[in-house]
């Protein structure tokens, strides 16, 4: 993976639980994604989780968990293990260094290390256009989207 040198990419720690709680709440206060509210203690344990380090300081984290896919749908067979990244969050300061770039990629490099067939996420943000220019120049194909209109 490259980019900036001084970011580390590593596996969360429970040491990085306190770090983990601010950037979620940082992220609610952002206001930047419809719906969210901070991930608690109990949820980021039963994420799998990694953190970028930047001057020993966490700036960005990732998370989700591995599952099976339960029936067959266009992109994915029942029984198919894949990875569904709840959360990638990078603090503002820190946005435009390829933090959450090198994030995706190591979720990605782990998930696929570990044989899992595919990484799938879904996405609310307020602001559809950076994201979805984000995951597309990492390779990701858009399966299905959602739109509303208030009435």
């Amino acid at each position: 993976m490259s980019g900036d040198p001084s970011i580390r990419i590593r596996p969360a720690g429970p040491e990085d639980m306190p770090a983990l709680l601010a950037l979620s709440r940082a992220w609610a206060a952002e206001g930047i994604t419809y719906g969210y509210s901070p991930t608690d203690k109990e949820a980021f344990a039963g994420y799998r989780c990694w953190v970028a380090e930047a001057d020993g300081e966490v700036v960005g984290y990732a998370g989700g968990e591995a599952d099976t896919a339960r029936r067959n749908i266009e992109i994915q067979q029942a029984g198919e293990r894949y990875f569904e990244l709840e959360e990638l969050y990078v603090c503002p300061a820190c946005r435009g260094r390829g933090v959450g770039r090198l994030l995706l990629a190591r979720v990605e490099e782990d998930a696929r290390r570990e044989g899992l067939a595919q990484l799938m996420l879904n996405a609310a943000n307020r602001d559809h256009a950076p994201l979805l220019r984000f995951y597309l120049r990492e390779g990701m194909t858009p399966h299905s989207f959602r739109m509303f209109k208030k009435l």
